[in-house]
């Protein structure tokens, strides 16, 4: 189920996030794993009709417990590769995918890209994180904010 308070919110996702609830999770192809950054598949078609292909600055609840996360949907052109939707679990390790997942989309961070190399692949999902970061830690502060 996809919750969102206006449509404007799937261009450019501040200052509404975009829910999906119970996102089914998928076997992947162990790629992100193999690059030292491992990832939870979701199935795609559990993205919200209209989302922009890019990565994500988000929050991804496994079994209750919240993490941050940087997500990629989209297709996978460094690799090739088919539409994916996947998360990196931030400051965790996630040993076995749970059968799904809660996701909240806080704001787009930017398209996906082709990439010459493993290595500048793996540069910009560095940046991605970063960036993911300073978003999610902006999202709190300001959600603080407002409950105040």
């Amino acid at each position: 189920m996809v919750h969102n308070s206006t449509r404007a919110a799937f261009q450019h996702l501040p200052p509404k996030s975009i829910r999906i609830e119970g996102a089914a999770t998928i076997k992947g192809r162990s790629r992100g794993r193999s690059i030292g950054i491992p990832t939870i598949n979701v199935n795609p078609s559990c993205a919200p009709k209209g989302l922009l292909y890019g990565i994500y600055a988000c929050f991804i609840v496994i079994a209750g417990k919240r993490y941050q996360g940087a997500m990629h949907f989209g297709p996978r052109p460094a690799f090739r590769d088919t539409l994916t939707l996947e998360v990196h679990v931030l400051d965790a390790s996630i040993d076995q995918a749970p059968i799904s997942v809660d996701l909240v989309l806080v704001s787009r961070i930017r398209d996906v890209l082709d990439f010459l190399s493993v290595r500048a692949l793996k540069e910009a999902i560095a940046e991605d994180i970063r960036m993911t970061r300073a978003m999610l830690k902006r999202y709190e502060k300001d959600s603080e904010n407002t409950d105040s």
